[in-house]
């Protein structure tokens, strides 16, 4: 009965948006590439590995692969370690929904709901950070925005973005940067959030913004083989899912523009 109702569930909510000619989930396929981040450059980034690839799947439209592969992940192990895969795979979601799109990831958030209550978890409900009243969310995403953006050499964007669409400037530096990435960091430090953003926008082929995401993160202290992994990761992921990412690209060279990027800043403004 429980099994029926499980089935019910998924068709109703977490697979309706799935195309009939989906890949279909690949446990074998998908668990490895979690452990291959796990694995990226000693471990760095292996407290994040399963959420990276749930922003990565959210980002491909295939939201419905995340409760499964937390169901993989999770399989045997205790309670409390079951909660944190799930508040892990949530801070994707957090992270990640303003750059993909929240109705790719709804069908994630519906399917881990179905989990939890499966395994009879409760979760608190209440709402993790400060509301806007409380908080200058805006001055925070700046501070936020600027970190990640410091080591990237593209500051002109933001400006043309401001000078012409100053609501999308104004609701990216307080929503996107100030409450979603900059109110995750007492969780989870600033360069993991960062690369979780990196991989689900290198994932969804949005090659431009990748590139700068993934200097972003470099900057603030992932390594150029971490790096490698997530973005060798989001090409298998999109494979699994039956596409091609539009665009390459070369993180070697994306760490020497870091490097000369960071240099300068050090150096001050030649007079």
């Amino acid at each position: 009965m429980a099994a029926a109702k499980s089935e019910d569930f998924n068709a109703k909510y977490t697979d309706a948006n799935l195309a009939s000619d989906a890949a279909p989930y690949d446990s074998e396929r998908l668990c490895n590439l979690v452990k291959i981040l796990e694995d990226a450059d000693n471990g760095s980034i292996s407290t994040a590995a399963p959420a990276i690839l749930a922003g990565m799947l959210c980002a491909q439209k295939r939201g419905d692969a995340v409760p499964k592969l937390y169901r993989d992940i999770v399989s045997g192990k205790s309670n409390n370690d079951k909660k944190a895969i799930f508040f892990g795979m949530k801070r994707a979601t957090n992270l990640t929904w303003a750059f993909v799109g929240l109705p790719n990831c709804i069908p994630a958030c519906l399917g881990l709901i179905n989990e939890l209550r499966r395994d009879n978890i409760a979760v608190p409900s209440e709402v993790d950070r400060a509301p806007f009243n409380e908080v200058d969310w805006s001055t925070k995403g700046k501070e936020t925005n600027r970190q990640i953006y410091r080591a990237v050499g593209n500051s002109e964007v933001g400006q043309m973005i401001a000078q012409y669409f100053p609501e999308l400037s104004y609701i990216a530096n307080a929503a996107v940067f100030g409450y979603l990435i900059g109110g995750s960091v007492k969780e989870q430090a600033l360069p993991l959030c960062e690369i979780i953003v990196a991989g689900a926008i290198a994932a969804m082929g949005a090659t431009r913004q990748a590139r700068s995401h993934f200097k972003g993160s470099m900057g603030l202290g992932i390594s150029q083989a971490a790096v490698d992994a997530v973005w060798g990761v989001a090409q298998q992921v999109a494979a699994w899912n039956t596409t091609k990412l539009p665009g390459d690209i070369n993180v070697a060279a994306l760490a020497e523009e870091v490097k000369a990027n960071l240099a300068q800043i050090m150096d001050g403004p030649s007079s």
